[in-house]
């Protein structure tokens, strides 16, 4: 086996006698190339040591600067957290906003109370029904008082948003309510919302009149001399909209008045000459653009009778149907007079006069 091994050349020149064998490689080699085999290993192990020693500089060097999606991801953050900040400023403002007006609105309907007991008890003029208004509409200003309109805090129904915004609603005006007036633009909004639902209410009051049962009831405490008026909530621009009315208490000394004006008109005493006035005084006169005419009937309302009051916008009319006599009178309205939106108006002349809205 010794000669066998000696006969064999080296596998780098071929010509020297094999010294030493490569395990590894299963190389054969004479001393000199055996050496120089050696020292390739040497090298190739040096450049590893290389190679390992600029990857961790490189690593350190990457983790040690700012990723390009962290820019990214700081910009995101300052973008959310301005959108977190505005709606969460927006919510206080609207829930300060909505204390504030119920305040506001309990304070309003307190100070007309107190000026009206105090003239009712000066003067002694006062009935028993008056008597009664009074104590329920205290009764309900308590009740609001304890008991105020429910204020939630609702989030978007944004399903692609990672942040849902939050923002402050009033159950009562729920859908409707603006933030910046509690006025209602009402047009044809039942037929494209099958969720909207408004319920109309008495609003401003000019002169001797009390609202009560949720400004649903419109009592009149003066007499002729005071004119005394009431517009309800809504405004009306498009669409046909139904209001049903009650006469809870008629005196029938003098008419009362149903119909609309344009909605930027204020409730003074001479109203009734506005041009942009439409409607009936009782059933027995019509008013167009403030100019009275009356009718051939002698129909009067009584106290029970019920109306159903009709705004038909598209068709620029409204329609005053009275159920006890099956009368029906419509009105066709110059929106060159009475230009769009409108409001409802009511006139109450007599003392304890009272009209209610019917839900």
């Amino acid at each position: 086996m010794a000669s066998g091994f000696i006969n064999k050349t080296c596998m780098s020149c071929n010509v020297g006698l094999i010294t030493a064998m490569c395990y590894e490689c299963k190389k054969t080699f004479c001393t000199k190339h055996f050496v120089e085999h050696r020292e390739e290993l040497s090298q190739q192990m040096n450049n590893i040591c290389q190679e390992h020693d600029i990857l961790c500089r490189d690593l350190a060097h990457e983790f040690s600067t700012t990723h390009p999606l962290l820019a990214q991801i700081n910009q995101w953050e300052q973008e959310s957290t301005i959108k977190i900040q505005a709606a969460a400023n927006a919510a206080r403002i609207k829930l300060q906003q909505l204390l504030d007006r119920s305040k506001n609105s309990l304070d309003a309907s307190t100070s007309k109370i107190t000026k009206e007991l105090e003239s009712s008890r000066a003067s002694n003029n006062y009935t028993e029904h008056v008597i009664k208004t009074w104590s329920d509409r205290l009764q309900e200003l308590r009740t609001l008082l304890n008991h105020p309109t429910p204020i939630h805090i609702d989030y978007e129904n944004n399903l692609e948003s990672e942040i849902r915004l939050i923002k402050v609603t009033d159950e009562s005006l729920t859908g409707y309510f603006d933030g910046t007036s509690h006025r209602h633009e009402i047009n044809n909004e039942c037929s494209h919302n099958p969720n909207f639902c408004f319920r109309e209410i008495f609003d401003d009051v000019s002169g001797k009149i009390i609202l009560s049962e949720e400004n649903r009831v419109a009592t009149c405490l003066g007499d002729y001399l005071d004119r005394s008026c009431v517009s309800c909530l809504g405004r009306y621009s498009s669409g046909r909209h139904t209001i049903r009315f009650r006469i809870e208490n008629a005196d029938m000394t003098h008419h009362m008045f149903f119909g609309v004006v344009n909605s930027s008109e204020k409730l003074v005493k001479d109203l009734a000459n506005s041009k942009s006035f439409y409607g009936w005084w009782d059933l027995a006169y019509y008013v167009v653009g403030g100019n009275k005419k009356k009718y051939d009937s002698t129909k009067t309302l009584r106290t029970g009778d019920e109306l159903r009051f009709v705004l038909d916008c598209d068709n620029k009319q409204i329609i005053l149907e009275h159920h006890r006599t099956n009368i029906i009178l419509n009105l066709a309205i110059d929106i060159q007079l009475c230009v769009f939106p409108w409001k409802i108006i009511v006139l109450l002349l007599d003392k304890s006069s009272c009209v209610k809205i019917l839900h």
